[in-house]
């Protein structure tokens, strides 16, 4: 099943990929091959949040928020300035194969980031973007 282009997803940021002078994200709170974001709307529509999901190792994360289309779009812009074909899907994966304990009882929320064409791991372009362009931060505890 296709995320549609506006809907908004978030990732979760460890402090240590936090800029607190900034208050954004840094770009390497991206660098993962195959980013696990979460899907807000989906966990509102069962009556949960994003703070549920922020236990064990995700306690105390920040959250970075964009839309789908941010990140086709960046990946794009990405492929133009390096001149190196680079492209990404954004595809729901809500199999165990992606979701860990404890947080499968949300798996349906779950989203990848994931290369398909281009280096597996993200460009520095594309991943500065997202760190740039990030439409809700928020902070990590503490």
């Amino acid at each position: 099943m296709v995320v549609p282009l506006d809907d908004v997803v978030c990732r979760f940021v460890r402090p240590s990929d936090w800029s607190r002078i900034l208050k954004r994200p840094k770009p390497g709170a991206f660098k993962q091959v195959g980013l696990s974001v979460w899907h807000p709307d989906r966990l509102e529509e069962r009556d949960a949040t994003l703070d549920d999901l922020r236990i064990e190792h995700l306690a105390g994360y920040g959250q970075a928020h964009h839309t789908v289309g941010d990140y086709y779009r960046f990946a794009r812009k990405s492929e133009e300035k390096d001149g190196t074909p680079f492209r990404v899907q954004v595809k729901w994966r809500p199999d165990d194969e992606f979701v860990d304990e404890p947080w499968r009882q949300w798996r349906y929320a779950h989203i990848q980031v994931e290369t398909v064409a281009g280096p597996a791991q993200f460009t520095v372009s594309f991943r500065n973007l997202l760190a740039l362009k990030t439409k809700v931060a928020i902070a990590p505890d503490g």
